[in-house]
């Protein structure tokens, strides 16, 4: 079972899309971007290993899927 980590103290991160995926040296990069007045900005960048990108794809689907289950009417 995985800890629960409270998510309050985390910084939010409002991004338009992803700019780029990489996979170097058995990690996974990832760079989210925002636009504003038809600029882009990184905003983030995400890592983590290549062996656990398949859990955490499907915890963010599962993730999503509840969070609209419960955000519609």
């Amino acid at each position: 079972m995985i800890d629960v980590i409270d998510p309050h103290s985390a910084q939010e991160i409002f991004f338009d899309g992803i700019h780029e995926v990489k996979i170097v040296a058995g990690i996974v990069r990832i760079v989210l971007y925002s636009r504003q007045n038809d600029v882009g900005t990184v905003v983030a960048r995400l890592a983590l290993p290549l062996s656990e990108l398949p859990e955490v794809i499907q915890a963010l689907v599962i993730a999503l899927t509840n969070a609209a289950k419960t955000a519609s009417p």
